[in-house]
């Protein structure tokens, strides 16, 4: 029950661009036995590709020509248009086989990890903690508001650890 919606066509659309990117790359798109920076293969050939060194990462045959180079940054460029974080900004099948056949032209792919990437911006709520501190106006006095706030803090403390 992962998937309550069940499966639709951008769910297809993203699947073949994960196959594309294991046809390329001549193995699973997670390898768990690679260090953590390379397990998750889709990730790994997009820094690749920013940077250029795209064929580091694809497997070519021994005699790759220059129009193999070109089917594979081809293939790759669909892979991410597949792979989009948002279904809508995945293509429908019909163009992603234009594109792979070379009857469309591809337009630069936008960063489909993005949001696996960019550092999370969160404000750090726990470093302005205050506790309130009830006091009781018996004869206790100050070791009723001590009592008071040692709870206060250790609850604080206690739903950080959770």
């Amino acid at each position: 029950m992962w998937m309550q919606a069940g499966a639709t066509v951008k769910c297809d659309v993203y699947s073949f661009g994960i196959l594309l990117f294991e046809i390329l790359g001549r193995r699973r798109n997670l390898d768990e036995t690679a260090p953590e920076s390379e397990q998750w293969f889709p990730k790994l050939v997009w820094v690749k590709y920013e940077s250029g060194r795209l064929l580091e990462v694809v497997e070519t045959c021994d005699g790759a020509d220059e129009q193999d180079k070109k089917t594979a940054d081809r293939m790759c460029e669909v892979a991410f248009w597949c792979v989009q974080q948002q279904p809508e900004a995945r293509p429908p099948m019909g163009v992603v086989v234009k594109m792979l056949e070379g009857e469309m032209d591809i337009a630069p792919p936008a960063n489909p990890f993005q949001h696996l990437m960019a550092t999370p911006k969160v404000a750090n709520m726990w470093t302005t903690v205050t506790s309130s501190v009830n006091t009781v106006s018996t004869g206790l006095g100050s070791q009723a508001s001590l009592a008071s706030s040692t709870f206060s803090s250790s609850r604080v403390h206690s739903a950080c650890m959770v």
